[in-house]
């Protein structure tokens, strides 16, 4: 009786888990099926200096930080003087 009640549960489980399979498996199929929406990027030159290599890309994330620092530093000294 005890085994036949495991079975009973891991069926349930199984045909559970193949349930959520199928339908995250369809609903990403939908999804690929489906345009996406073109954006646009604004850029300009001031903003992106130049294309980042994929070798540098986190000397230049650091330096943009640093830039985006020292601008909010300048900023607020100018706020300060009357």
């Amino acid at each position: 009786m005890l085994l036949e009640v495991e079975m009973k549960t891991f069926l349930v489980l199984v045909l559970s888990l193949t349930a959520v399979f199928l339908w995250q498996r369809n609903g990403n199929q939908e999804t690929a099926a489906q345009p996406k929406p073109t954006t646009e990027k604004v850029t300009t030159a001031a903003v992106t200096p130049g294309p980042v290599s994929e070798h540098n890309w986190a000397k230049h994330s650091l330096d943009r930080t640093h830039e985006v620092m020292d601008q909010v530093q300048q900023a607020r000294r100018s706020n300060e003087q009357p």
